[in-house]
């Protein structure tokens, strides 16, 4: 007799053969990720191994050119020396002084500068990035929002107002506020 909607091949056995090829799937991805992952390693040990002798060559280089300006330095006088080291520290103010932004500074500037303030002068040191501006406003206010705005800007710290002052219009004169303040520009390479 034969029972209809019979087969041997049950839901059981069609999810576990369903499993079995989902796990082999796992195991070979995994499998060829783990070779993967051997061939980087090996790589880059051999790498290193190779770039070991290299450093080590280099240091023993550099231990050879420092011993030789500390005899160089012990056989100079030191009047010479002390000449050596101002005219060092003279062309390292030159070289940054040169490397001072200026077009960076004058943007950030009049990104900030609001309406009913005018720069009369800009004093800037490059060395330290301490920049000095005076100025002319229409009234306190203006002097005020320019400062907030000196301060919210990232490229600008320590934004100090020194002085100000009204200014009695005479004839052919404006009246308003002059003042003068300090800040560090922080735009320069450090």
């Amino acid at each position: 007799m034969v029972t209809a909607g019979f087969n041997l091949a049950s839901a059981d056995y069609r999810g576990l053969r369903r499993e079995r090829l989902q796990s082999l799937g796992a195991a070979l991805v995994l499998g060829v990720a783990l070779v993967a992952q051997l061939g980087v390693w090996m790589a880059l040990h051999k790498g290193a191994a190779a770039t070991g002798p290299r450093l080590a060559a280099m240091e023993q280089e550099v231990h050879r050119h420092e011993d030789q300006l500390r005899a160089l330095r012990a056989g100079m006088p030191a009047n010479a020396l002390k000449g050596y080291e101002a005219r060092l520290a003279t062309y390292n103010k030159i070289l940054e002084a040169g490397a001072f932004s200026w077009t960076g500074l004058l943007l950030e500037l009049e990104a900030a500068v609001p309406t009913g303030v005018e720069l009369r002068q800009i004093q800037p040191e490059p060395t330290t990035g301490r920049v000095a501006l005076t100025g002319q406003a229409r009234e306190f206010e203006d002097i005020s929002r320019f400062v907030s705005a000196l301060s919210q800007r990232p490229a600008f710290r320590e934004v100090d107002l020194m002085s100000q002052m009204e200014v009695r219009p005479g004839p052919g004169q404006r009246g308003g506020m002059t003042f003068a303040l300090s800040l560090i520009y922080q735009g320069q390479p450090q």
